[in-house]
């Protein structure tokens, strides 16, 4: 690397640069999702009582935080420092600093201010007792979601990230820490995904970043509620079929860019959401979405999910050793897989598809595009036998799922759908219509169904097809909500939630999906070692009982009786197919059987929680099989 203190050759670089962090990451030819904006604060003159308090010996008082007043205040060299986080601060440094940029300021805009120094005033009388010494107006790096980039840059080997620290006092050790690990042993000891630099894609484009990262300061001292859904920057990334679902009462939400509908609006009621810790005003309409996909069948659009091609004279052996499953052997059949860490912990979850002898199609979370093919790419051998396609943005997904789903499809399609013809867990190329589709007999809501995954240009003609074939048989839409209180009632795990770095990939329960028997993987070595040490975990599904208006979400912890607390809920919600509130937890293993009764913290309550019997809808798949 050439720098202006010369040539300097090393086996990993880490940026920290802060504020010139976009500057930097185009040095490599990476566009770091970091755009700063301008944060004021004020310094008072010293205060007399502050200046006592000294003479006496007493210790600095400790950072006070109004959320309310949306401010900060702390000592400064006898007075006070009030640090607002105004609505309307401009982002700065958009095309990056100069070059010898150090420490600017800008214009300070007390105007701004005002309603922050009145609440401050109010809040701490002694604020307004003295005068102000200066108001600085200086740059603060900030990323989409508040959050820090810590972690591998994508797609360029041992170039590692630590910026976006909008508090970067709170962060330091931890940071330093997390990183040194994952630099030196492979891998951070504590799941990093809420700041894994790769958690952002390439629709983060400079003008996106500006007015994101405004919001994101904008929102820094408001309630920040379980899965909100903030407007700036939408609609960006859209399936052919968004205006379709709009019309027909789509609430939409976003995951990395794409705009997928969350749940839907009945006629006459507000498309809009209502943010809570406690069940919402969409509750009622899910809950009728998923009985709906029960009772007669639902069309999800899915187009969000991340799809790639691994293809080449050694792709098979290449995806054996990262994967833990064995792959499909047959032409068109299919297999749940799961990339593990070195330690035995999963990294990544693929649906793998055998397109021939040599080619693979793999399908992940929609969220974890660049993470899981960072992963894949950075893997792969470099004699050239191995090729990576990513064709995301070229394949669309819709999900027919329900006791009619057969019905439906037979409608408009001459394709044998009969279980002999059409089984379980395979896919065929079908005809949809008029348009070709690779249908996959699986979903994950537990019910009979197909995803369609087609040429994206043919969605709107599959997406009319089939509401049109399925009008008679009561077909509508259903959403991401839906989605998930159906796959909580078939213990289906979600990487970072039940499936994570910190537990075994046996103790999420993936003992289907690993076989410790099958030849050399990545992690089955640690792994084997770790089930010998004994596993600190075991994942179980709980009923929640007495439940009034609010669920569990995830991190809620699992107590004994006497409050002992021994796991914690990794997530959770209704199951409206089962009339159950429900929740997902990673529990001492002495505590995992069927039957055993705990207890859960819900928000102000302290409820009962029986452990139940995995995939407590359809148990024995009869649903998914029919």
């Amino acid at each position: 690397m050439t720098t202006d203190k010369g040539e300097i050759t090393c086996e990993h670089v880490v940026s920290c640069t802060g504020n010139f962090a976009r500057k930097t990451g185009q040095m490599v030819g990476l566009n770091v999702p970091v755009i700063p904006v301008e944060h004021q604060y004020i310094v008072t003159e010293a205060h007399p009582d502050i200046k006592d308090r000294h003479a006496r010996g007493e210790h600095e008082m400790g950072v006070l935080r109004d959320s309310d007043g949306q401010w900060y205040m702390r000592e400064e060299a006898g007075g006070l420092i009030l640090g607002p986080y105004e609505k309307g601060a401009p982002a700065c440094y958009v095309d990056g600093p100069s070059d010898d940029s150090e420490y600017e300021l800008f214009q300070e805009d007390l105007e701004r201010l005002e309603p922050h120094i009145e609440s401050a005033m109010e809040r701490v009388p002694a604020f307004g007792e003295v005068g102000v010494k200066k108001v600085y107006n200086g740059a603060i790096a900030y990323t989409p979601d508040g959050n820090p980039i810590i972690g591998p840059a994508w797609d360029v080997p041992n170039f590692w990230l630590n910026e976006g620290h909008s508090f970067g006092i709170t962060a330091a050790g931890g940071a330093g820490w997390q990183l040194a690990e994952w630099i030196v042993e492979g891998e951070p000891t504590i799941d990093m995904l809420g700041v894994d630099p790769r958690r952002y894609g390439s629709y983060t484009t400079q003008s996106y970043l500006k007015v994101k990262n405004e919001e994101a300061y904008a929102n820094v001292f408001t309630t920040h509620y379980p899965d909100e859904e903030r407007a700036a920057a939408r609609p960006l990334r859209t399936a052919p079929c968004y205006d379709r679902l709009k019309a027909l009462g789509a609430v939409f939400g976003q995951k990395f860019g794409w705009e997928r509908a969350n749940w839907f609006a009945p006629e006459g009621t507000p498309r809009e959401d209502h943010w809570s810790f406690r069940r919402s005003h969409w509750f009622e309409h899910v809950g009728n979405e998923v009985r709906n996909v029960q009772e007669n069948a639902g069309l999800l659009d899915m187009s969000a999910f991340s799809k790639c091609r691994i293809s080449g004279p050694g792709a098979e052996a290449f995806l054996d050793h990262l994967v833990a499953n064995k792959l499909p052997r047959k032409v068109g059949r299919v297999a749940l897989c799961h990339a593990l860490t070195e330690r035995g912990g999963v990294h990544s979850e693929f649906t793998i598809q055998r397109e021939s002898d040599d080619s693979f199609y793999l399908v992940a979370a929609g969220a974890s595009q660049r993470l899981d093919h960072d992963w894949i790419k950075k893997h792969m051998p470099n004699d050239g036998s191995v090729r990576f396609d990513n064709i995301t943005n070229s394949v669309g997904v819709l999900v027919l799922a329900g006791p009619k789903a057969r019905d439906i499809l037979q409608k408009i399609t001459r394709a044998d759908l009969s279980n002999a013809a059409f089984p379980w867990l395979s896919s065929r190329l079908i005809e949809v219509n008029l348009a070709p589709a690779m249908a996959f007999r699986m979903n994950f809501v537990g019910e009979l169904g197909w995803e369609l995954h087609h040429p994206i240009e043919y969605q709107n003609h599959i997406f009319d097809a089939l509401m049109g074939a399925g009008a008679e048989f009561g077909l509508k839409p259903f959403g991401i909500r839906a989605m998930d209180a159906m796959r909580l009632e078939k213990s289906y795990r979600l990487v970072g939630t039940e499936l994570s770095i910190e537990y075994a990939a046996l103790e999420s329960g993936l003992d289907r999906f690993v076989h410790l028997n099958k030849g050399d993987f990545k992690g089955r070595q640690k792994l084997g070692e770790w089930q010998e040490a004994g596993f600190q975990n075991t994942m179980v599904t709980l009923a929640v009982h007495d439940t009034t208006d609010a669920d569990a979400i995830g991190g809620n912890p699992i107590m004994l009786p006497d409050g002992e607390v021994i796991g914690r809920a990794t997530s959770g919600g209704y199951g409206f197919r089962l009339d159950k509130s429900l929740a997902l937890a990673m529990v001492r293993p002495d505590l995992a059987g069927v039957g055993t009764e705990l207890m859960i913290d819900i928000l102000d309550q302290r409820l009962r929680a029986t452990v139940i019997g995995e995939s407590p809808y359809d148990q024995d798949n009869e649903k998914l099989r029919a």
